[in-house]
């Protein structure tokens, strides 16, 4: 067990089981046999703050973890996607709007999600097509203003960025 959790059990390439042993200066899991040695590496998600009409555009988790709770639309990279087209496919799945990407707006490490830690990209959009509908694991897609945005924001970085979006927008 490392860190709290058992990762994988048997070596992906030869089948035998794995043993928790020093190496590269952390303990990690080592095959006996050929000597693989498994990486945990972090989930990478990506997102967008996108505002439209001075508003941000936000949605309602409909699943856990946070179900009920506010959100950036966002999701994770799958392995065959670059971080800016999963923040726009995301964008689109979750709101039926599309996005064009204009900037990069943050990267930022979580730690406190029960699927393990991971690194988001949130990226600065802007709606270029489509109407808002809620979709894939959205419940509900809103547009909050500065003062109106809602105390139960799901996730730390989101927190984190909208506090920022809303110091940004008070200096505009």
């Amino acid at each position: 067990m490392i860190d709290g959790r058992v990762p994988y059990r048997y070596c992906p390439h030869c089948r035998a089981e794995l043993r928790d042993e020093s190496a590269f200066g952390r303990t990690r899991r080592v095959c006996p046999e050929c000597e693989f040695v498994h990486f945990r590496d972090p989930k990478v998600g990506a997102g967008a703050l996108v505002e439209w009409g001075g508003k941000v555009v936000l949605v309602r988790r409909a699943v856990e973890p946070a179900l009920g709770s506010w959100c950036l639309p966002s999701g994770f990279v799958e392995y065959d996607e670059a971080p800016e087209q999963a923040a726009v496919r995301e964008f689109l799945e979750e709101t039926g709007l599309e996005v064009q990407l204009i900037d990069l707006l943050e990267v930022r490490q979580y730690t406190n999600d029960a699927r393990g830690p991971g690194v988001v990209i949130l990226y600065r959009g802007q709606v270029v097509g489509g109407e808002p509908r809620p979709g894939d694991d959205a419940s509900e897609v809103r547009l909050f203003g500065r003062d109106e945005l809602p105390e139960d924001i799901a996730f730390a970085t989101h927190r984190q960025v909208l506090a920022q979006w809303r110091e940004e927008v008070r200096h505009r």
